[in-house]
């Protein structure tokens, strides 16, 4: 397997790992607010696999957060 796809298939599995979370968490009561101006950040720094799973699970009890992520990042239509 070359190097390209070994990162491929890391970053697949991140991404179903986030959007699992994500679904598991989006409606339990907010523990964190994100602000609107740390979006983008944060969102490099979970698909890049620097936050913690318990740190992105609290992150999507922000309703507005997982909305904003769920509609830039998660496949339309497709259940975990």
């Amino acid at each position: 397997m070359e190097h390209n796809e070994k990162q491929l298939e890391l970053f697949d599995k991140t991404d179903r790992m986030v959007q699992t979370l994500a679904e598991d968490y989006k409606d339990k009561k907010m523990t964190r607010k994100v602000d609107t101006y740390e979006y983008e950040d944060l969102a490099v720094c979970i698909r890049s696999d620097q936050v913690p799973a318990s740190e992105i699970a609290e992150l999507f009890t922000d309703k507005a957060f997982y909305k904003w992520y769920s509609e830039r990042y998660f496949n339309k239509g497709e259940k975990v």
